[in-house]
Parts: structure tokens; C-alpha cells; sequence
């Protein structure tokens, strides 16, 4: 497993220590691959990936189901993906977002329902949110409110998200760390 890359997809600016960075911007001082994330199939091979990070890019691609279905190709299996993006009660405050991510995203990915895309086997290990984005330029107090937020919030994502989230203004953030399951997948 050690010949495995790590990919941080849609890096930007920031360099992560072992993972490839790749980003459409050939600007991006952090991306060692230029790769439009919205053109098929990126260039890495099948089961090449142990980890990889989506910070704050999903929502920007044309097509998430796509782009989840080429992770899952590019994934070895036992692979571990990160994904954060904004939650959709928190999504349409930039305006180059294309699509709403909610606590719901890998239920589709997942061969234990009858409804699922591209015969992927995701497994969700954790789904956190987050009122506001970690490392955002907020003063004590908001830092404070959040974290008692946060906390009430993530006992129960899908009740928060289906009840209340929008009483406290909504979460500016999602984070889903998930497994790729392919040992378990059924075979199309």
C-alpha cells in the first residue's frame, strides 16, 4: 500500500506534506497536477489513492455525483476520503457555488439502499457540523456560541438538520469522512 498516493483536490494555495495537490488554477502555487475536476476521467489510475482531501471545492463542480463516482474509481479499497464543504442552509453566500451539500450527500453512494449512483460502496465514518468554519476571522464570543452549537448539533446531524439548523442561522460547514468500500461492493 505504500506506492498509494494521497490527493488534495482543489488545493489552492495551501501545500499539504504527502499529498499531490491539484487545482485547475495553473496559478495555484500548491498544485503539482492542473487538472479541471469537472473533466473525465482525472489523470490517475484506477485504485491509485489511499486518501483524499475536498476542501471547499465540491460545492463548485458541475456535477457531485460525478465527481464522487471518479473518486470512488481512483480510490484503492479501505481508502479514506475527507470531504468539507459548506451546508446548504449556509451555501448560497458564494456566489460560484453550484450545488447545496447536505448530511444526506453519501447516502446515495452506499449499496445498502436501492437508490445509489455508479455502483459505489461508500461507508460514512463521520459526518460533523459546524456553525462556523474552524479557522474563520470570528471573535470569542462567536467562537464560544459556536462550539455550544456545535455540540447540541452534532448529537443528532440529521434532526439538527431537518429541524433547527436555520434557527441559528444555519452551519457553514459539513465535514463527511468516509471509507471506500470495494472488498464488500456487489459487482454490477
Amino acid at each position: 500500500m505504500d506506492k498509494l498516493i494521497k490527493l488534495n483536490l482543489g488545493c489552492g494555495q495551501v501545500r499539504l506534506p504527502g499529498f499531490i495537490g491539484v487545482d485547475d488554477n495553473p496559478n495555484a502555487i500548491a498544485a503539482d497536477v492542473v487538472h479541471n475536476l469537472n473533466s473525465f476521467p482525472y489523470p490517475f489510475g484506477d485504485n491509485s489513492t489511499k486518501e483524499i482531501l475536498m476542501e471547499h471545492i465540491l460545492e463548485h463542480t458541475e456535477s457531485p455525483i460525478k465527481v464522487l463516482i471518479e473518486l470512488y474509481r481512483v480510490s484503492a479499497d479501505g481508502a479514506m476520503i475527507t470531504v468539507r464543504s459548506p451546508h446548504f442552509s449556509c451555501n448560497w453566500l458564494h456566489p460560484g457555488h453550484r450545488s447545496a451539500i447536505s448530511t444526506m450527500l453519501f447516502d446515495y453512494f452506499n449499496q445498502d439502499t436501492t437508490d445509489f449512483y455508479g455502483k459505489c460502496n461508500f461507508k460514512v465514518n463521520s459526518i460533523k457540523l459546524r456553525w462556523l468554519k474552524p479557522n474563520g476571522p470570528h471573535s470569542w464570543f462567536p467562537k464560544i456560541m459556536g462550539g455550544v452549537i456545535d455540540i447540541f448539533a452534532n448529537l443528532n446531524v440529521g434532526l439538527c438538520q431537518r429541524v433547527w439548523c436555520y434557527w441559528v442561522g444555519g452551519f457553514e460547514e459539513i465535514e463527511f469522512k468516509v471509507a471506500v468500500a470495494k472488498a464488500t461492493a456487489r459487482k454490477a
